[in-house]
C-alpha cells in the first residue's frame, strides 16, 4: 500500500495522525530545498503547530536541482511518516504539513504563482551554502544565480508588488553563521541588477 490521502485511513493504529483538517489549511510557506532535513525538522514543527490550532501554514516544497523528492512525494499527496527514536522507544507520526512538492526547472511558473499568492507569508530555504552561489570575495555569482532561486523569487515579488500585496519573510534555515544577513545582501545584489524597486 502506498501512502496517499486515500489510504491514510488504513494506516496501523500506532501511527499518530496529524490531527487537523488538512484540506482546509492554506499554503502559507514555500520552502526551497525540501530534503530530509527540512521534512524532519521545519515541516514536523509546522505540522505540530497546525495540530495545536495554528492555521494556513501548509508547505509547498520546491526542489531546485533534482526531481527525485517531487517524484517520491507527489504520488503520496505530500504525505510521509516520521519516526522519533529514543533508546528502545519509537514513535511514528503522519506528517501532513507538506501539501505540494514542485520541481522548479519544470514547474517554474507554478512555483512563482505559489509565492505570489496572497496566502504565502514565508519563503524558507535549506539549500546549503553552495546554493547561495557566492563567487570570489563573497559576492553573488550572477551567472550561477540565474539557475538558482533568485530569479524565481524576484519574479514572484514583482507580481506581489503589482498586485498590491505585502512583502514576505525570507527565512534561511541552514546552519550557517549570519545566514540572514548573507541572504539579504545576495538577494539585494540580484535585485539591484534588474529590479531595484523590489528591494524595499
Amino acid at each position: 500500500m502506498r501512502l496517499s490521502a486515500e489510504t491514510v485511513a488504513h494506516l496501523p493504529p500506532e501511527v499518530e495522525p496529524y490531527g487537523y483538517v488538512r484540506e482546509s489549511q492554506g499554503i502559507g510557506i514555500v520552502h526551497f530545498g525540501i530534503g530530509a532535513f527540512h521534512r524532519a525538522h521545519q515541516a514536523w514543527y509546522t505540522d505540530l503547530a497546525m495540530a495545536a490550532g495554528e492555521r494556513d501554514w501548509a508547505i509547498c516544497g520546491v526542489s531546485l536541482r533534482s526531481a527525485r523528492v517531487a517524484h517520491q512525494l507527489s504520488p503520496q499527496d505530500g504525505l510521509y511518516t516520521l519516526t522519533e527514536r529514543s533508546g528502545d522507544d519509537a514513535r511514528t507520526r503522519l506528517i501532513g504539513a507538506v501539501r505540494e512538492v514542485l520541481f522548479a526547472p519544470e514547474q517554474r511558473e507554478a512555483v512563482i504563482a505559489r509565492i505570489a499568492a496572497s496566502e504565502c507569508r514565508i519563503v524558507s530555504l535549506t539549500i546549503t551554502e553552495k546554493g547561495h552561489v557566492r563567487g570570489k570575495g563573497g559576492a553573488l555569482d550572477q551567472e550561477a544565480a540565474a539557475l538558482s532561486f533568485y530569479p524565481i523569487l524576484a519574479e514572484a515579488l514583482e507580481q506581489r508588488m503589482a498586485g498590491g500585496l505585502a512583502g514576505l519573510t525570507l527565512l534561511p534555515c541552514d546552519n550557517l553563521a549570519d545566514h540572514g544577513a548573507v541572504l539579504r545582501r545576495l538577494m539585494g545584489e540580484w535585485l539591484a541588477r534588474d529590479t531595484p524597486e523590489l528591494a524595499d
